[in-house]
């Protein structure tokens, strides 16, 4: 967990979302977004090349 997180935790917060957005800008064309809440403790390894559990 870094610090941004434990911060939102210590404020009460149970989640914290990851978002990205790809596209032409929000006034044209198509726009893809999305986000993800991973489990605490959580540590990045293979299993992002595999997909997350």
């Amino acid at each position: 967990m870094n610090s941004f997180e434990r911060k939102a935790h210590g404020c009460g917060y149970r989640f914290v979302a990851g978002i990205d957005e790809a596209g032409r800008g929000p006034l044209a064309g198509p726009v893809v977004a999305a986000a993800v809440i991973l489990p605490p403790g959580y540590q990045q390894g293979d299993t992002l090349q595999q997909g997350v559990p």
